[in-house]
């Protein structure tokens, strides 16, 4: 089976940036120029602001763990590591169905607000962008994003791939309500200005999923999102889903570098029914291809 593979697990996606800094200096992968494959049913590429100056990327591991839990969700966690260097190339792939492959030039562009960041992203356009590939303040990053697949096999790389997989991305129903109640105490006061405030800023969220709970003389602000059941992938759909993806994986010759895993199981974007019995399908079919070490964030 050749190289051992470095597979961590973690509950939630921003943990990746962590996890990628770890393999970084476990000497796995290279400081830069790494080939992002990123399977997920989101593609988690959000930008914009940041709490903190995140220009100059972190010296070590314990360090990306702290600017994790300070500035990163669960959406915008590969932007920062493709402005640090980590990977010149992202390769989102959050389609079941077989799609042709894109590969487009991204730049980003760092603004300060502050002592808080901002980072743009966009499509490199030739004429509004090249004068900035030489400039001198450094406030721009070039990378490639490829997305699709399933039905081409030349676009992975030899060495330097890291594989990042949310399992989500073989049962989905973009419900944060699947993992049981997500609720935030509140006073009474605070209750009552809900209920007394038609344009309270939680009543006017483009969509409306925070409700105010009373229960027992507490009172909460609770996350709350109807879902059918029926929106939820079935186990052979998922083992179908799992088939396909690996299959894909074999026709390219995939040998990562260093695979990270995530649950979404508390955010409830895998719904808890499927996340056990998912996430042992996926990684008995990491271990029939590939000599692996597993790590638990």
């Amino acid at each position: 089976m050749g190289k051992t593979i470095p597979v961590t697990i973690m509950n939630e996606h921003r943990d990746a940036y962590w996890h990628w800094h770890w393999i970084i200096d476990q000497g796995i992968v290279p400081h830069d120029g790494n080939y992002l494959l990123h399977i997920d049913h989101h593609d988690d590429f959000e930008g914009r602001g940041y709490r903190g100056d995140l220009f100059d990327p972190p010296e070590s591991a314990d360090e990306a763990k702290r600017i994790t839990d300070k500035s990163l969700g669960i959406a915008d966690f590969i932007v920062p590591a493709v402005w640090h260097g980590i990977f010149t190339t992202v390769h989102i792939l959050k389609n079941t169905i077989p799609k042709a492959v894109t590969s487009e030039e991204y730049f980003l562009n760092f603004i300060r607000v502050d002592d808080d960041s901002y980072i743009k992203k966009g499509k490199y356009i030739p004429f509004l962008y090249a004068d900035k590939r030489n400039n001198a303040d450094g406030n721009y990053r070039f990378f490639n994003v490829v997305q699709g697949g399933l039905n081409s096999t030349d676009n992975i790389p030899p060495e330097n791939v890291v594989l990042d997989v949310d399992l989500d991305y073989f049962s989905w129903d973009d419900s944060l309500s699947t993992s049981g109640p997500k609720r935030m105490e509140i006073t009474e006061a605070a209750w009552n200005e809900y209920h007394s405030n038609r344009d309270h800023p939680f009543r006017i969220l483009p969509k409306k999923l925070i409700y105010p709970v009373e229960e027992n003389g507490r009172y909460y602000l609770e996350y709350h999102e109807v879902i059918p059941k029926s929106a939820m992938a079935t186990c052979s759909r998922i083992e179908k889903r799992m088939d396909s993806l690996f299959d894909w994986f074999d026709k390219t010759g995939l040998c990562p570098a260093a695979i990270d895993i995530c649950r979404s199981s508390v955010s409830g974007y895998m719904p808890q029914d499927n996340a056990g019995f998912t996430e042992k399908e996926f990684l008995r079919r990491v271990e029939e291809r590939w000599n692996i070490n597993t790590y638990g964030l």
